[in-house]
């Protein structure tokens, strides 16, 4: 409680006696350089002590007992314990400290010397100053440490003076890939609205027979043609009432072995036609096997009836030669061709003269 006291009162005076005890007396140090540390430190007061300083002025006594609204007798009393205890701890350990003011000790000689701690400075007047830390400036460096302070400083004022210039750019840009996703995006969509689209402008070497989907690829020629035979049969099934009960009255059935003669009356169930006999009779204008012709494709279809409306179409503009093409290995299109040519080149020569009337997209498959 004391040394909080005796603290105030030296912010205040240039000297604070504790009776008995001797003397705090304040100086004032002006501003000082430290050529070691680099620093700079602000004036401040220094504290000394002197014992001979004993008489009690009454400052801290009146001091204490007017803080703390009591005697100047009980004032003194806590002087006293103060004073007491602090010769005591001279006493036991040679070492007495007042909190942020400083260390009483004794010397060889059994005199009492103060060593200040400098923790708080006590002159008003440097209230709130800080200690400044400077580092040396070299000549040989001035120029470079220029150099980037005016560059930094020309970067600022252009950033100050095009601000407006740089968001337009920033909410151009933003815009601009805005706009981009969405035509991706519309583009997207219309195509997936479309079911069935010309693919004749695609590269036809994207669509050549991948080797690692060989062995799962479906050979969709013998399919075809597995189909078209099937279709023959059921044709062949479906005749006249007339004809089905005139065949009704007369047919026999023969049990009797191929090589026995048939007999005049009897009917003779024929076996079903080989594969070859029925791919035959498949429509003339749909090419289902390897022929070694050029042809000139107009468009692929993934869908044979597809494939046929568009045939229809060109058939009924007047285009005679018009042929369906099955789909290679590797691909699943049904190709259109506008005409055929015994080699490649005279499909070449003459693919210009087709595209002046059909457009670019036209292109020459060797089958």
């Amino acid at each position: 409680m004391v040394e909080k006291h005796i603290k105030s009162l030296l912010y205040e005076h240039d000297c604070v006696i504790i009776p008995d005890f001797g003397g705090l007396i304040t100086r004032y140090v002006p501003a000082r350089i430290n050529s070691t540390k680099h620093t700079l430190s602000p004036p401040s007061k220094k504290i000394a002590f002197n014992e001979k300083l004993v008489l009690n002025d009454g400052l801290l006594i009146s001091t204490i007992a007017h803080h703390n609204r009591i005697s100047k007798e009980e004032a003194q009393q806590r002087v006293a314990a103060f004073v007491h205890q602090a010769k005591n701890n001279l006493q036991a350990q040679n070492r007495f400290e007042l909190s942020d003011i400083g260390i009483f000790r004794y010397n060889p000689e059994r005199r009492l010397v103060f060593e200040h701690t400098e923790t708080d400075n006590m002159l008003e007047d440097s209230f709130g100053l800080p200690e400044i830390s400077a580092r040396p400036v070299r000549k040989s460096e001035e120029p470079a440490v220029l150099r980037t302070l005016i560059k930094e400083r020309q970067k600022e004022l252009e950033e100050e003076k095009q601000p407006l210039r740089r968001r337009i750019k920033r909410a151009y840009n933003v815009a601009a890939g805005l706009a981009l996703v969405g035509l991706c995006a519309s583009a997207v969509y219309f195509l997936s609205l479309q079911a069935d689209y010309n693919l004749s402008s695609l590269n036809p070497v994207f669509f050549l027979k991948s080797t690692e989907h060989t062995a799962r690829e479906i050979d969709e020629q013998e399919f075809f043609a597995a189909e078209m035979a099937g279709v023959e049969a059921e044709q062949s099934t479906q005749e006249s009432p007339e004809t089905a009960s005139a065949d009704a009255e007369g047919m026999t059935l023969s049990n009797e072995p191929e090589s026995a003669v048939a007999e005049p009356g009897d009917v003779v169930v024929e076996e079903p036609a080989p594969a070859a006999e029925v791919e035959e009779a498949a429509p003339a204008h749909i090419i289902y096997t390897t022929d070694g012709r050029s042809y000139i494709i107009s468009g692929g279809y993934a869908r044979l009836e597809n494939a046929e409306q568009y045939r229809s179409a060109l058939l009924e503009q007047g285009h005679k030669e018009v042929f369906i093409l099955l789909p290679q290995p590797g691909s699943r299109l049904f190709r259109v061709s506008l005409a055929d040519f015994d080699t490649a080149d005279e499909a070449q020569n003459a693919l210009n003269t087709y595209r002046k009337q059909f457009g670019e997209t036209l292109w020459v498959l060797n089958n």
